[in-house]
């Protein structure tokens, strides 16, 4: 016969009697089948029994019916339906309040949080593939920065039988049936998948996978990420979880089951419609929008018009702009009162007028005070001192060249020395009755000393004469006058305005800060005159300060003010002119009542075009359509197949007092069907009738009901499918997931010790094909995966087969002198066939008939028991005493004296033992 490996599909032929032995023993070997003979036939019938009857749509149909009807919903609603399908238990209130949050921002209620909806789309839903596309799972790996599992850590799982994968707590388990459920897009997706908590640094990180598949016969890798859409391959995979119990109460109190989806429908319109409701109910309660408290803002004023249409659609900025008055418009306002109060308009009107002339006397004087120290005349005087200066220094070169090569005194051909000789110049030729001098012919005396001049002395003078006569001197000499001049006028200058108090008193009544603004201003006119005048001295212009404001422009709108006023009291001594000067006030006036109450009544406009909105909202959250909706599918989804299915798995599960029937219902004339269950009449919630056992068996049931009308044999995983409250129904969990493993691919998850060993019984009798693995953890990581069983759960034979590999490592080594670490890992491995032969009676002496926390006796076996020999009784009983003798499960006796055995005897006790095996097993046979 022809047998096949499961995990890596290596062919080997061996005789019939072996392959009985390897198919039946816990070895992934299967019986190769051609593929174009019994496997495809195999497929044929599954894929026959899968079609959909009666016009029912298998669940990926229907999936697809409600993500297309989903697209015509509104955005908040089509998240709703994704918050739906990915959460397991119901909606948590943060769930409501982003909810209702999208559904206000949809309506144009702006929120403090700005969110953004994520519909429902086909990324987060199953995918669908041809019948015939089968997808198993080969293997999972590089698991990174998931939880504490090893990236080294791999999975492999067989294609075909089941692969069990057993781990305790902090055994990485969990982490492992997590990314499945994420990355095969199962309905339950509410546990979070984490890095590494105790590693601060990948804390950022996002937790990965590779996965092994097969389609077609063709192996590929996919790589799932935990931020990124799943693949669409692995979204086949059908994940079972508690969702899969889809019942509802329906008005007439009846428990109606719900296909695969359809849960959400109805959740849409019995839970996320009337929570929100509700909110928008109680929202619209708090909300103030009573006006009668402002109706003195009724008038024949554009305030009044404004308050009488006021409503939702009533502007706020033009409400704030009605009631923001500017300080004119309050300045006017107190205008009027004092026009229109007047007993003599036209007197006032003249002092007005009168007043306006001092004000406009006064700003021109501080302007033309200003005008001394302005950025202009700033300017002008730093451009003379530049001059002057640039004058000065190309004079002193002159009388530099001057002096060049003659012994002159110091200070020749400076200023004071030129002031000199034009003394001496003019008393020479007044005194002299002559025309000029220096003269180039003839005797002269000098004016100073009296002496005849030489003509070296004379030539010398009038070498002076022309230095002083050239244009650099008369330049400089300008320049310095100018700047003299200049200097001369700011210093003159009068910059304070001198004002009577009569004046200032009546300044400081129209304007009580006008008169300080004034003199701060002409404060910095005269520190502004100070620091010019210091940097004519030093050059230095960087620090001369800025003018303060100037209010001469304050002064004459205080001006523009009074001319105002003035025309306004002749104007109210006109009645047509005052009715209007009246209307005017009065607008004013309501105005300023406006703006005394604007943050109040803007809120509560605020809060009208809130209710409007709210009231809008309300009216849309219509369910009667959805409720219709999920009739109509439901009518296409549930069938008489269905039906039967339903009922045939709940008896398996051991709830057949839970059936399913159909009823029919006309609605607008059309005959819709839905399925009910067959649970008392009760207004309780269905999980306070039914135990968690119960409920987790319709779950089951459910799932494997719509699994057997699906048109496809993809693999199905488990994850803890039993609940630990329910051990009563662990068998038929187990019958029912053994028989399933013999048509497709099953991986289950438990961390049950008592479901583990149930699971090995059910195989083992059905000779189904499957593969042990079990996690492990070490102080670095978790989630490493182990072949088989651990040992407390390993069957005689893989325990016998791995005593035989430990006892052939510790003879390699043994010695004729044992060392105390040799003694110890004999002892261990005595101690571990002392285990096996307890386990051998069970298994093979008493045939299986009884087990330790086992529910029942396998009667049925009996007659295997029948014939144990007193030989054989004494071989187990030899070796077992043995084993008691050596290991330290008591404090042995130093005196005692008993030879310990050696490798030898290890191995032979071994071999004793397997020959009173095959003794009890020949005979059976």
């Amino acid at each position: 016969m022809r047998l096949v490996h499961a995990i890596s599909g290596e062919k080997v032929d061996v005789s019939d009697d072996s392959a009985t032995h390897w198919v039946k023993s816990s070895t992934p070997w299967m019986p190769y089948m051609e593929a174009s003979e019994s496997t495809v036939l195999e497929q044929g019938e599954h894929a026959s029994n899968g079609q959909c009857h009666d016009g029912q749509k298998p669940h990926s149909a229907l999936l697809e019916d409600i993500l297309e009807w989903t697209q015509s919903l509104p955005c908040w609603l089509r998240d709703a339906a994704r918050r739906l399908f990915e959460k397991e238990s119901n909606l948590s209130r943060q769930d409501y309040e982003e909810l209702y949050a999208l559904m206000k921002m949809e309506a144009g209620v702006s929120e403090k949080e700005e969110l953004t909806p994520l519909p429902l789309t086909k990324h987060h839903l199953p995918s669908t593939l041809n019948s015939e596309d089968v997808v198993v799972i080969k293997s999972m790996k590089e698991l990174d920065n998931v939880n504490r599992i090893s990236p080294q850590a791999k999975l492999d799982f067989i294609p075909n039988g089941m692969t069990i994968v057993f781990g305790g707590n902090g055994s990485g388990k969990s982490g492992y049936s997590r990314v499945l459920k994420k990355a095969c897009r199962a309905r339950d997706q509410s546990e979070p998948i984490h890095p590494d908590a105790s590693d601060a640094s990948s804390a950022s990180k996002v937790p990965s996978a590779h996965f092994d598949i097969e389609v077609k016969g063709a192996t590929k890798t996919l790589q799932w990420s935990r931020d990124n859409v799943s693949p669409d391959e692995l979204s086949t995979i059908t994940v079972f979880d508690t969702r899969c119990a889809r019942s509802i109460l329906t008005a007439e109190q009846e428990v109606a089951y719900l296909p695969y989806g359809l849960d959400v429908v109805e959740n849409l319109a019995n839970k996320v419609i009337p929570e929100l409701k509700e909110r928008l109910i109680d929202e619209i309660k708090c909300l103030d929008v009573d006006l009668s408290p402002f109706n003195y803002l009724r008038g024949a004023t554009q305030v009044g018009t404004m308050f009488s249409q006021s409503g939702g659609e009533t502007d706020p900025e033009f409400v704030k702009k009605l009631g923001t008055l500017s300080e004119g418009e309050n300045n006017r306002l107190q205008e009027l009162d004092k026009v229109l109060s007047s007993d003599d308009p036209l007197v006032k009107a003249e002092e007005l007028r009168l007043a306006k002339e001092r004000l406009k006397n006064l700003a021109d004087e501080i302007g033309k005070g200003a005008s001394w120290v302005s950025d202009a005349a700033l300017k002008k005087l730093e451009k003379l001192t530049t001059e002057k200066r640039e004058a000065e220094k190309a004079e002193a070169a002159a009388a530099e060249a001057l002096s060049a090569g003659e012994s002159l005194l110091p200070g020749t051909g400076a200023q004071l020395w030129k002031t000199l000789f034009e003394a001496a110049k003019r008393f020479a030729v007044e005194g002299g009755s002559k025309d000029s001098f220096p003269e180039q012919d003839g005797e002269q005396s000098c004016p100073l000393c009296q002496q005849t001049l030489t003509e070296d002395a004379k030539g010398r003078l009038i070498r002076f004469d022309n230095y002083v006569k050239a244009e650099v001197s008369l330049l400089a000499k300008q320049k310095t006058q100018d700047l003299a001049s200049a200097v001369t006028k700011i210093q003159g200058a009068t910059l304070k305005v001198k004002m009577l108090k009569s004046q200032s008193d009546e300044i400081r009544m129209l304007d009580e800060g006008l008169l300080n603004r004034i003199s701060d201003f002409e404060a910095s006119v005269e520190q502004r005159r100070a620091s010019m005048l210091t940097a004519v001295q030093s050059y230095d212009w960087s620090n001369i300060p800025d003018l303060k404001s100037n209010p001469r422009s304050d002064i004459r709108l205080l001006a523009s003010r009074q001319l105002k006023a003035a025309r306004s009291y002749i104007k109210s001594s006109d009645p047509e002119a005052r009715g209007k000067l009246e209307q005017e006030r009065a607008e004013l006036a309501a105005r300023l009542e406006l703006s005394k109450v604007l943050s109040t009544f803007l809120v509560k406009l605020e809060n009208i075009k809130m209710k409007s909105t709210l009231e809008q909202c309300k009216n849309s959250l219509n369910t009667r359509p959805i409720s219709a909706k999920s009739g109509e599918l439901a009518s296409k989804a549930v069938s008489e197949e269905l039906k039967e299915a339903l009922n045939r798995e709940l008896k398996a599960f051991g709830i057949e007092h839970i059936g399913a029937s159909l009823k029919n219902r006309t609605v607008q004339g059309q005959i819709l069907q839905k399925m009910v269950l067959d649970i008392p009449n009760t207004r309780t919630k269905i999980e306070e009738v039914l135990s968690e056992g119960e409920q987790r068996a319709i779950a089951l049931a459910s799932f494997f009901a719509e699994l057997s009308t699906a048109n496809h044999l993809g693999g199905i995983v488990f994850d803890d499918p039993v609940s630990s409250l329910d051990h009563w129904r662990r068998i038929n969990v187990a019958k029912r997931l053994v028989e399933e493993a013999s048509k497709r691919q099953v991986i289950v998850f438990t961390h049950d010790t008592s479901f583990l060993g149930q699971l090995r019984t059910e195989l083992d009798d059905t000779n189904t094909v499957h593969r042990f693995m079990y996690l492990e953890r070490d102080q670095r990581a978790v989630g490493y995966v182990r072949e088989g069983l651990p040992w407390g759960h390993q069957s005689y034979k893989e325990r016998l087969t791995s005593l035989e590999t430990e006892q052939r490592e510790l003879a390699a080594q043994w010695s004729p002198y044992p060392n105390e670490s040799q003694i110890r890992q004999l002892r261990q491995l005595y101690s571990e066939l002392r285990s096996t032969v307890e386990r051998i009676i069970q298994d093979v002496v008493f045939n299986g008939v009884v087990a330790r926390y086992r529910d029942w006796v396998k009667v049925n076996m009996l007659k295997g028991v029948v014939g144990f020999e007193m030989g054989e009784h004494d071989d187990i009983e030899r070796i077992y005493k043995r084993c008691c003798e050596v290991v330290e499960s008591h404090d042995p006796s130093g005196d005692r004296g008993i030879a310990l055995p050696t490798a030898s005897d290890l191995k032979n006790d071994i071999n004793d033992l397997r020959n009173v095996i095959k003794r009890i097993t020949a005979r059976r046979s």
